[in-house]
């Protein structure tokens, strides 16, 4: 069994700024967390292991980590593909083309 190290660092976008909500996973295992507002991340982690940063509009990315680690710099890229319209519904998400029930749009004015 290895040791658990601390892992630690910043997930930033292409302009520089932190992003929030992003999912920090070890691979293969049900060990993670979300960074802060500011795109920050702790996490105790097997030694010898994958951390995996996933975010709806990016691109995955994946570190191989071997040692307890700090200020770790992320920088996620923008998946092109994947921001394409995409319908939220109170159950999961859906595009537009594979929705069978009724839609309603709201905007902020609405609101």
């Amino acid at each position: 069994m290895q040791a658990d190290v601390p892992v630690s660092g910043r997930v930033i976008n292409s302009q520089g700024e932190g992003v929030p909500g992003v999912t920090v996973l070890v691979r293969g295992t049900t060990i993670g967390t979300a960074t802060a507002a500011d795109g920050s991340f702790l996490l105790n982690v097997p030694e010898n292991s994958t951390l995996t940063f996933s975010a709806i509009g990016f691109t995955t990315q994946e570190l191989a980590i071997t040692g307890a680690q700090t200020n770790i710099g992320i920088t996620l890229v923008d998946d092109l593909k994947a921001l394409q319209e995409v319908v939220v519904v109170g159950y999961g998400t859906q595009s537009r083309q594979n929705l069978t029930t009724s839609v309603a749009s709201v905007n902020a004015a609405a609101i």
